[in-house]
């Protein structure tokens, strides 16, 4: 976990080396997602308690049902992002897209989301935070990573709009409903 959390920093710090070295690593994918990539958002689902100490009022079943949604909607976004990357991807890159390389990029993508989503549940609730603009810097990261997957020049609009629509919407939207849906049943 450390070796993905270090990818990780590295991708904030400078994005295009951080791909070149993610690249010259070449790890599987499934050993990113097992040591690194699960085991994050296990964390980030368990970061939902520290609330407690700043919002007195949250129930124990209402912090479990928070950790549970948290961990769903990046393991659902997984999934999701890999469908949407293997049917859309191929249009958009000179030859046949690389399912080993589009599968760590969405992997690493979804960490950076996690880790601004354990920054959040350690600070207390803001209406208006700089945290909630950090994710303009993982749409950055998505822009780096362009040339990793080989894409086209002239597809890096429809790149990055699919990176946005497959990674970056999907764990708000599912958090939304999912939060909508608990509310409805209690």
């Amino acid at each position: 976990m450390l070796k993905f959390l270090g990818y990780l920093l590295q991708l904030i710090i400078s994005p295009a080396r951080g791909w070149e070295d993610i690249a010259a690593r070449g790890e599987e994918p499934r050993a990113i997602a097992s040591s690194g990539f699960y085991p994050l958002i296990g964390i980030t689902a368990c970061t939902v308690f520290i609330q407690r100490f700043y919002v007195s009022s949250l129930s124990l079943v209402t912090m479990i049902q928070n950790a549970v949604v948290t961990f769903v909607q990046y393991f659902v976004t997984f999934f999701f992002a890999v469908f949407l990357f293997s049917f859309f991807l191929k249009r958009m890159v000179d030859g046949e897209p690389n399912e080993k390389k589009y599968t760590t990029f969405i992997l690493y993508n979804l960490g950076l989301l996690a880790v601004i989503n354990i920054i959040g549940n350690c600070l207390p609730p803001i209406d208006l935070s700089i945290v909630q603009f950090l994710p303009v810097v993982v749409v950055l990261v998505m822009w780096m990573g362009m040339r990793y997957l080989a894409v086209r020049a002239t597809s890096s609009f429809a790149f990055t709009a699919l990176s946005v629509v497959s990674i970056l919407l999907p764990p708000y939207i599912l958090g939304c409903l999912f939060h909508f849906i608990m509310q409805q049943l209690s």
